[in-house]
């Protein structure tokens, strides 16, 4: 902590030398650990301890030297310079402040912003620079932002913001503060104009940067132990009446809180920012290299007994969502959190390439648990979804969603932190989406929380996949007096692949290796990425109007006319019909039996009317 102390000390004493001074000055030995490291290849080149993994604050110029493509880098507004904004009772004193760290970091303020290419993607790129006045939001700072802002969104292009500082600068009194809404005023033609926006948060991030344009941004990465908060550290030990945990305030503690979406270690940040910068631009650019799959039809498999996929579905080796991501996307980048105070794991978001289509992703995962637990949807979960389905909808991504769910969560907690509403909102949210969608049921879809993420224009389900109306575990024991579900109310559910098919709900049954999933994994996967590609390519060729008003009449006939209602309704009338004649009621028949019946009838049907 002594050496630290004193890196402090120089960092900000503007009458030492610059080279002892300024942020690249190199250390023998790690602040924290006190391992050498001057001559580690980490050290040297990212600014990274290779033993604690301690990021240090590097400068601008260092940074865009690490993230963008080689000699891309082209600076704009360079020569904006603070003139004193105020008749401040010290200004002399902030004028040498403002020479002495011009001198000392080369730079003309605590912003730079230029154009280049990241991942060989056009971009802009703006940094701030803590070694400048701690980061500071001056007026001049605001307007680089903000003109970066407005050029990336002008010529289309993404932009890319890395934050270390960004606190008020007390010189230029209420001015700094209305820096605030001038950048946000400009990222908001960001998202207007429907162009990617990327924020890295490097220590420290707070203040007026953090609670304006950093916060707005499509995806918030973060380094390693950064600290990240509206208030600095010693405020906010200073009000809190009990001690503050040791990683409060840090950016792996706002990943648990679901304020960011991932931490990024420093030696990786480039390579990430790059994918997300492709997979975000890649409509744009698009070209189809799976022409076979445009008439590919759907694959035949047997039926399965409703039993034996109710067990199959629950099975605890199966396949879940997040295994499937990482198998048929490459790469699979995960965004987590709701973006207001949680990250629901049983809710997995992000982006990706599969098989060279990029893609947007939202799957419900399960795990074992102990005897009493549950694991369903809850609502910060599906306000996490509710962020992919807007990220899908305004950079034209396909969205594919894997159900596997007991169901929404039926506790008194998601109910006060409003289940229904998110719900809802997640239905309606699904329902305006630009782009093609696909949902596949993998295991188990249980009531409201499977059909919140299942209003797409192609439904899957594989083999032994089921689709229940009612939470199996709970109601639906419950409803049959027992605590578990039995044979015959499985099979009066209609819950199999094949059923829902027969309804009218699900459109494809996908095959599954024998016994399921579980048993060939990789086979599985394979099988699976085949028609999802399969169905979004087929819906590709739709325009957005006709593909909006397919899925609208789609869910708006759904349960109307089917052969199971009209089964259904003729029961009803012969029932009645033998009650009003004092017979005994018909029998119902047996599964096979019906089975048989619908599949005879079409062809009667064809013969008459051929006649």
């Amino acid at each position: 902590m002594r050496n630290l102390s004193n890196f402090l000390v120089h960092l900000f004493n503007r009458d030492g030398a610059a080279e002892r001074t300024y942020l690249s000055v190199v250390h023998d030995r790690c602040l924290f650990c006190e391992e050498p490291i001057s001559d580690s290849p980490s050290y040297l080149t990212y600014r990274v301890c290779p033993f604690c993994r301690f990021h240090y604050t590097v400068t601008a110029r260092e940074r865009i030297e690490l993230l963008v493509d080689k000699e891309t880098f082209k600076e704009t507004y360079k020569y904006v310079k603070t003139v004193e904004p105020l008749s401040f009772s010290r200004r002399n004193r902030y004028r040498k402040f403002l020479e002495q760290d011009q001198n000392r970091t080369g730079l003309t303020e605590a912003a730079v912003a230029g154009k280049c290419r990241i991942g060989d993607v056009e971009t802009m790129l703006i940094v701030l620079d803590f070694g400048f006045m701690g980061g500071t939001m001056g007026s001049v700072v605001g307007e680089k932002v903000s003109m970066a802002f407005e050029n990336a969104s002008r010529r289309g292009i993404p932009a890319v913001a890395v934050v270390s500082g960004g606190g008020v600068r007390i010189q230029e009194g209420v001015l700094s503060l209305m820096q605030m809404a001038k950048t946000v005023t400009a990222a908001n033609r960001l998202r207007d104009g429907e162009v990617p926006f990327i924020v890295v948060l490097a220590n420290p991030s707070t203040g007026q940067a953090y609670a304006s344009f950093a916060n707005l941004a499509d995806v918030i990465l973060a380094e390693p132990g950064s600290l990240i908060g509206l208030s600095p550290l010693r405020t906010l030990r200073e009000v809190s009446k009990t001690p503050l945990p040791l990683d409060a305030h840090t950016a792996e503690a706002h990943v648990g809180h679901g304020l960011l979406d991932n931490v990024v270690d420093r030696e990786n940040l480039q390579p990430r920012i790059a994918s997300i910068l492709q997979i975000l631009t890649a409509q744009k650019h698009a070209k189809s290299n799976h022409k076979n799959l445009l008439k590919s039809e759907p694959e035949e498999c047997d039926e399965v007994e409703p039993w034996e996929a109710m067990t199959a579905a629950r099975n605890s080796e199966r396949p879940q969502a997040s295994s499937y991501f990482r198998s048929i996307l490459d790469p699979f980048i995960e965004l987590r959190g709701d973006r207001l105070n949680s990250d629901d794991r049983s809710v997995v978001t992000g982006i990706g390439f599969m098989d060279g289509l990029a893609v947007a992703v939202i799957g419900q995962q399960r795990r074992t648990l102990d005897e009493g637990e549950r694991y369903h949807v809850f609502p910060d979960g599906l306000r996490k979804a509710q962020r992919l389905i807007d990220l899908a909808s305004r950079f034209k991504l396909p969205l594919v969603t894997l159900i596997d769910t007991q169901g929404a969560d039926p506790g008194l907690e998601a109910e006060e932190q409003g289940i229904g509403n998110a719900i809802a909102r997640t239905l309606s949210s699904m329902l305006t989406v630009p782009t093609p969608m696909v949902s596949v049921v993998i295991g188990e879809g249980g009531s409201e929380g499977a059909l919140a993420l299942g209003l797409s224009d192609r439904i899957l389900m594989q083999q032994f996949a089921i689709y229940s109306p009612i939470s199996v575990n709970h109601t639906l024991g419950a409803a049959h007096h027992d605590h578990m579900l039995d044979r015959e109310a499985a099979e009066a559910l209609m819950l199999t692949a094949h059923d829902c098919l027969e309804l009218g709900i699900a459109d494809e049954v996908v095959p599954e290796p024998d016994g399921g999933s579980h048993v060939d994994p990789h086979e599985a996967s394979a099988v699976l990425q085949t028609a999802i590609l399969t169905n979004i390519f087929q819906l590709s060729k739709m325009s957005e109007g006709k593909l909006l008003k397919r899925r609208y009449k789609k869910f708006r006939r759904m349960g109307e006319g089917s052969g199971h209602s009209q089964e259904a309704m003729n029961r009803e009338v012969n029932l009645l019909m033998s009650i009003t004649s004092g017979d005994e009621p018909p029998e119902r028949p047996s599964r096979k039996r019906r089975k048989k019946g619908r599949t005879e009838e079409p062809a009667e049907a064809q013969v008459s009317s051929g006649d």
